[in-house]
């Protein structure tokens, strides 16, 4: 593709830089490439730029940031290091934590700095707000909505899960009216992950950065041998033989970018890298929607406060809840996980509900005042559905029976869903109770749970500068990023953003690595 026309173009050397991919990783790596004076040239395969962050809300959490104070929150980067110890589990990496947290304020103030792009304060609790060091709110930055030029926008790839123009914290708020959201589409208004993409995209033109489009790379021998590679084409999702091998099984309900076949883990392997964390990725609860798909291929949703809101709950394959349905999607993802499947579709459970709880809310792209979809499952009476869903005789009922006795009281005693703070605010605050709600208007609707993930979180071991490690030692000129490298948070999610705001700290940090190599 021919990119935009840069409006100026700062070249201190003639270092050049390959990064391979174009989320927000690759992104970030290559303005701060160009930024420190390398000709930096960015290979996507896709035909179009960023990958699953262009799907995503574009939140980063980034703790300790500038627009915490503004809404009277104090933070220090002490706290938020102490919450992180108490967080990950795993293969983390305490050392890079400590780097994340402390240049996470400085890249998000450099992000405005650079790019067209402005932060919005989210008042989004981290995900265990209860530990040590946690905070109720403020962490999370999301992405101004702004006026991205149509010779950028067609570039960015489309986010049909995201099909209005919205902020993310208008989807928690409540949504604008049809008016703005008009003016909005007409204006050429950005929102979320495209927002974000858009921003870091073009900076990086007007700093001279060459992009281009369907290319595929999968062996370093594509590349010129003088150039540094930053590998940040994303994980491994979609490679079922990958995830065989590292992860004992596939991914069913994959709700990132099609083309995560794992190339940069191939070539990382390739240079004899040392492997992290291969075992785990962002997991999440997702589903299906039929006729839903995206580059031609199934396209699964992420299950969140549809799990969360009151008149819900989950069950598996015998009629039992199994976790706290409110609780991240990292952790929920993970239990599904460990389910038998009930069907070769990968669905492994079911989330039940009531005719209250359909008139009154969103279930994903079924609208509340819309009619019954002819796939969605539903039934006139809980035995009913129990046949239809194939559970042991009589256990669903006994299931919902328990679950409405505590709503009764206010508490669930089995798993404690709304105790936390973060469990009310994914739930309805306009609710009695925003957590828990009773289940018995007929007719009943089941909706399957299929286990899923954002993006594997495994690859190539690298250091605090996004060094690609052999044996301890730094592979020359080879830098992996994002998804494609192993990440430090181990096996946690701290927060809504966990995975983008590490990004953009250790993506700044291999493109101004990769920039100065070989000086």
């Amino acid at each position: 593709m021919a990119p935009v026309s840069p409006r100026f173009v700062i070249i201190v050397n003639t270092k050049k830089v390959v990064i391979l991919g174009s989320g927000v990783a690759g992104l970030t790596a290559a303005l701060a490439a160009a930024e420190a004076g390398a000709a930096v040239q960015v290979i996507e395969q896709a035909d179009f730029f960023g990958g699953t962050t262009a799907l995503s809300g574009g939140i980063a959490w980034m703790p300790n940031n500038h627009l915490m104070e503004v809404n009277g929150v104090q933070d220090s980067n002490d706290d938020a290091l102490q919450y992180l110890r108490e967080v990950v589990g795993g293969e983390a990496n305490f050392q890079m934590l400590e780097v994340f947290v402390r240049e996470a304020r400085d890249s998000a103030l450099w992000v405005e700095e650079l790019t067209p792009l402005r932060w919005g304060p989210l008042p989004y609790p981290d995900y265990y707000p209860e530990r040590s060091g946690g905070r109720l709110g403020y962490r999370s930055l999301e992405p101004l909505g702004w006026p991205v030029p149509k010779d950028v926008a067609r570039l960015v790839r489309s986010a049909p899960n995201v099909a209005l123009p919205v902020s993310y914290g208008e989807l928690l708020a409540g949504m604008p009216s049809r008016e703005e959201l008009l003016r909005r589409s007409e204006e050429g208004i950005l929102t979320m992950g495209r927002a974000l993409i858009a921003g870091l995209f073009s900076a990086a033109v007007q700093r001279g950065v060459h992009f281009e489009t369907g290319r595929r790379v999968t062996s370093l021998a594509d590349l010129p041998e003088s150039s540094s590679v930053v590998l940040a084409t994303g994980g491994f999702e979609r490679n079922s033989d990958l995830c065989v091998e590292h992860m004992g099984r596939g991914i069913p309900g994959v709700t990132g970018a099609p083309g995560l076949e794992g190339d940069g883990l191939v070539i990382a392997a390739q240079a004899d890298a040392d492997m992290r964390n291969m075992k785990e990725a962002w997991w999440c609860p997702s589903t299906a929607f039929p006729d839903e798909l995206i580059d031609g291929q199934q396209m699964f949703r992420l299950l969140l406060t549809e799990r969360a809101r009151p008149g819900s709950l989950m069950v598996d394959g015998g009629g039992k809840r199994f976790i706290n349905e409110s609780l991240n999607y990292n952790d929920a993802g993970r239990a599904l996980m460990r389910l038998p499947r009930l069907r070769s579709d990968g669905v492994v459970a079911w989330l039940i509900f009531d005719s209250n709880y359909r008139k009154r809310y969103h279930v994903g792209t079924i609208r509340r005042d819309s009619p019954d979809p002819e796939w969605l499952v539903a039934a006139t009476s809980l035995e009913e559905m129990g046949t239809e869903l194939d559970l042991p005789s009589g256990r669903l009922e006994e299931t919902i029976e328990e679950f409405n006795r505590g709503v009764l009281r206010g508490v669930d005693t089995r798993f404690q869903r709304g105790r936390s703070a973060y469990d009310k605010f994914v739930g309805d605050s306009t609710s009695p109770h925003p957590s828990l709600g009773k289940i018995g208007t007929p007719p009943f609707y089941a909706l399957p749970v299929i286990p899923g993930c954002l993006g594997t979180k495994g690859g190539p071991l690298t250091d605090q500068d996004g060094r690609v490690l052999s044996k301890g030692i730094p592979i020359p000129g080879l830098y992996a990023v994002g998804n494609t490298a192993a990440n430090p948070l181990g096996t946690a999610y701290p927060g809504a953003g966990g995975t983008i705001g590490p990004h953009i700290v250790f993506g700044r940090r291999a493109g101004i690595s990769a920039a100065m190599d070989g000086r």
